[in-house]
């Protein structure tokens, strides 16, 4: 596509397809219920995979991202399976998000804004003993949502218009387990179910109706397991604990399925009236490729005694993903495409303080939002993302509170809470150049947070 000419962003909603639905008990299964909702409006997600997400709630986002070495005993960390291990009760936790977006491209005097709201996180995590814990969730994995025109001319047939649309999205249904075989150690795995579809089209649109127009499509859908790996080290010398995590993520080959099609059509400028199909493939079977990527985390912790959380919590990732491994179709017996992605590196910072714990003059304090758990977080990403083959830098920086709702003692020594979780966020993702995209956006997450005691028996002492 010619990104040097004259360029029109037109922002386009996305609908990704989900299903949900939880039967509570010892076994759990999946329904047939489809939800639709919007969670791509980037022209980015024109690359590759397209925009993708974490699939965790306020709690984490609200600290840049950060979790591979957190210790939440409240809520599960989707970013490391070993940390199921801390929770102390069996959790429920949702959460939407509402985004907002302006792409400018300075040169070209282009100022578009844009917003979509979507159902972001649903999942449960249990305790079921000292050695084992386990959860499942549903969340997005990725998602497109763009449509991108650039103008030109021809001395053959006159003015005409490229146009590149993308819609869709894939999402993961995540089954996870955990054990600690010692007091310091815990492990985890997570088995995602990797479902959805992307369609994709490009058109030239022929402004002189005495010419035909053409599109060509494809979609390309995905359904198959993956499987990611976790470990955490928690070390305490007196108040404080020291947490060391890592993390890998198999890059493999999923089962795929591609439509294409290529036809003529003629525009009259509302519409599209179909002439003749040139080319159509109801369905070729083949393999996406899913990169690898590893990450490590660390994070030091002060608690106070009698207090059912840290009073306060430092944390660090580095995650790196071999984005140049990935490819989105390869049919059986066909040839390897190739990749134009670059491989991507993230380092996150989060922080995170209840004021009536870290302060001995608050101790006492019986002030609501004394009680609250603050969080401040920050990270910086390069490589994902990119723009006429020029690689972006992603910034965001974030804040969040949780507010405890309900805090009740089970039986001496043994509290639980349930939380209403607020995260804002502001990024931008641009690789400094006037003539390329800018994309600045704020997110805002909501969620709750709901504990109960499961599987356990209570001990009063």
């Amino acid at each position: 596509m010619p990104f040097g000419a004259s360029m029109t962003i037109f922002l386009k909603t996305v609908r990704f397809k989900a299903l949900i639905s939880v039967a509570i008990g010892l076994t759990l299964a999946l329904s047939n219920t489809v939800i639709g909702q919007t969670n791509s409006v980037s022209p980015l997600s024109i690359n590759g995979f397209g925009e993708t997400s974490f699939g965790v709630t306020p709690n984490y986002l609200a600290m840049g991202g950060t979790g591979i070495a957190n210790v939440d005993r409240f809520s599960i960390n989707m970013l490391n399976p070993a940390g199921y291990m801390n929770m102390d009760f069996a959790t429920l936790e949702m959460s939407g998000a509402h985004r907002s977006f302006r792409h400018r491209i300075t040169d070209e005097e282009i100022d578009q804004a844009n917003f979509n709201t979507y159902f972001d996180f649903f999942g449960f995590g249990f305790k079921f003993n000292d050695y084992f814990a386990g959860s499942f969730s549903v969340s997005p994995m990725a998602a497109k949502g763009y449509s991108i025109s650039v103008a030109d001319s021809s001395d053959d047939f006159g003015v005409f218009e490229y146009r590149s649309i993308g819609t869709g999205g894939y999402d993961r249904f995540n089954f996870g387990l955990a054990s600690q075989p010692l007091k310091w150690l815990s492990v985890g795995v997570n088995a995602k179910y990797i479902f959805g579809e992307i369609d994709e089209s490009n058109k030239t649109i022929i402004a002189n109706p005495d010419f035909l127009s053409v599109s060509n499509s494809k979609q390309t859908g995905i359904s198959d397991f993956t499987f990611d790996f976790g470990t955490q080290m928690k070390f305490n010398w007196g108040e404080y604990r020291f947490t060391a995590g890592g993390v890998y993520a198999l890059g493999q080959e999923l089962n795929a399925r591609q439509i294409t099609s290529q036809y003529t059509f003629i525009n009259s400028g509302i519409v599209e009236t179909p002439v003749d199909t040139l080319f159509y493939n109801l369905s070729e079977q083949g393999k996406a490729v899913l990169p690898s990527s590893y990450g490590v985390g660390i994070g030091l912790s002060r608690s106070r005694a009698n207090a059912s959380i840290s009073a306060w919590d430092v944390l660090v990732d580095y995650r790196m993903t071999q984005w140049e491994e990935y490819r989105s179709f390869i049919p059986n017996g066909g040839a390897n495409p190739g990749s134009n992605m670059f491989n991507s590196e993230r380092i996150s910072f989060g922080a995170a303080i209840v004021p009536a714990y870290a302060f001995s003059s608050m101790g006492k304090s019986r002030n609501y939002f004394a009680l609250a758990r603050y969080r401040i977080g920050a990270f910086q990403e390069t490589g994902q993302y990119q723009w006429d083959g020029v690689g972006y830098t992603s910034r965001e920086v974030t804040a969040g509170i949780s507010f405890p709702v309900i805090y009740r003692s089970l039986a001496p020594g043994e509290q639980k809470a349930s939380f209403l979780n607020i995260c804002i966020g502001r990024g931008q993702r641009w690789d400094g150049n006037s003539a390329n995209l800018r994309e600045e956006y704020w997110n805002f997450n909501l969620g709750v947070t709901l504990n109960d005691k499961w599987f356990q028996k209570f001990r009063y002492r």
